[in-house]
């Protein structure tokens, strides 16, 4: 691995990782406004809505945003055209199935607040589905921009957009409007709006659908066959908790746990950033020399990111008294265990990015899968035992599971990659 190599990978890290804690950190004074403001049981409310358009977001992408980032970053430097073509046939293939899940979400809106979330007021679902469209442009916008290795411009829109949550949070505050649908608009609309300017170039050749996007439609969905299962497995995990607690417990569980999660979300963006960036380079390692030397290092940039999360534990309840504020002081316990959980998901992330490299599309769908059977699973038998302690150590459990099964994968993938690639 050439000294050219380390060095812009580290300053693609530097980069990325200042942009997503800058812009994290803005979005956390937002939720702070937010939380204070409404208090637990309005901010339970705007939770689940979240929670609901997260999962409407995953389904719509349908795993291609793994799947392009991943065929895009084996293909050849040389071959800009194929990566080109990649992205505009995403984006037309996201319209299509935001179009088809929007129109049966909002069909099933009323059942699904009626009957298993308890929630009254069914416009709150709804304007979380609609809303669901600004966040899956950012995202694409994202891929686009990793892609092409424009990682400034990654940390320039997620700053925007977190501004532009924390400025309209606090114009909704001093004229006293902000409850749990004026906070959907916001989060629904500022990360689309955020994502507008980072095109002020566009690094694509047109928006046009390409002619050849039949087969580069099935190079995608080669991958997001497994992807797709991994990318809505992996939201579920993320966001079904929160709905889960929401239809077994109540609005002010909801917030309490709600807020938990979102300051142990900060704590995740070390392991998350770091996944972004080597996501993209370990796919290029295909010599075996440069992929031994990753491997002897990953051990300790992965105990490294556990070991820095888990300073964290001790100034959970400082945070949430200096953040959502002591009306959430009950969450203390489970936020401590969610960071830990935070911690193994982030000491996750380096032998994740293997599978960049590896042909093996299916490590995602099989993790999805695993992680959210037991998170159900887990929830439905701990809750209503332990409460929103129950939540969290199945999010332990879960984090634990995965890095093994990782672990396990990464090394029977590694002997069957080079056995394959030697014969």
């Amino acid at each position: 691995m050439s000294g050219d190599l380390k060095s812009k990978g580290l300053f693609s890290i530097l980069v990325l990782g200042s942009g997503n804690v800058i812009g994290t950190i803005i979005s956390a004074v937002a939720l702070i406004l937010f939380s204070r403001f409404m208090g637990p049981s309005e901010f339970g409310l705007f939770s689940a809505g979240l929670a609901a358009m997260q999962i409407i977001i995953r389904l719509s992408d349908l795993g291609t945003n793994m799947a392009a980032e991943r065929a895009i970053a084996r293909v050849h430097d040389s071959d800009n055209k194929l990566a080109d073509r990649l992205m505009r046939t995403a984006l037309y293939f996201k319209l299509g199935s935001f179009t088809l899940f929007v129109v049966i979400a909002w069909l099933l809106a009323p059942w699904i607040g009626n009957s298993l979330l308890h929630i009254t007021d069914i416009s709150i679902l709804r304007l979380a589905i609609v809303l669901s469209i600004g966040t899956i442009f950012f995202e694409y916008s994202t891929i686009v921009f990793q892609s092409t290795h424009h990682f400034a411009q990654v940390a320039r829109i997620t700053i925007a957009q977190a501004v532009g949550k924390l400025a309209f949070g606090l114009l909704f505050i001093w004229q006293g409007i902000l409850h749990a649908k004026e906070a959907l608009l916001i989060y629904g609309l500022l990360p689309g709006i955020g994502a507008l300017l980072g095109w002020t170039k566009n690094p694509l050749s047109t928006f046009s659908l390409p002619k050849t996007w039949r087969r580069d439609l099935s190079i995608i969905l080669k991958v997001a066959k497994w992807t797709a299962v991994a990318a809505v497995a992996a939201t579920l995990a993320d966001n079904i908790d929160t709905l889960i607690v929401q239809s077994m417990m109540s609005s002010y569980d909801t917030g309490i746990w709600s807020g938990a999660v979102r300051i142990a979300t900060f704590a995740s963006v070390l392991g998350w950033s770091v996944g972004s960036v080597l996501n993209v380079r370990v796919a290029k390692y295909h010599h075996k020399e440069n992929l031994d030397e990753y491997l002897k290092k990953s051990w300790k940039l992965s105990l490294g990111i556990f070991l820095l999360i888990l300073l964290a534990v001790p100034f959970a309840e400082l945070a949430i008294r200096l953040t959502i504020g002591s009306a959430y002081l009950v969450g203390t316990l489970p936020l401590q265990i969610l960071i830990i959980a935070a911690g193994f998901s982030g000491a996750t992330t380096p032998y994740i990015a293997l599978f960049y490299l590896f042909d093996r599309p299916q490590y995602y769908a099989y993790a999805g899968i695993l992680q959210t059977v037991i998170l159900i699973l887990g929830d439905i038998l701990l809750i209503p035992i332990m409460g929103l302690l129950g939540a969290a150590t199945v999010r332990v459990i879960v984090r634990i599971v995965i890095l093994v099964f990782t672990l396990i994968y990464v090394r029977k993938s590694y002997v069957s990659y080079y056995s394959v690639s030697h014969k």
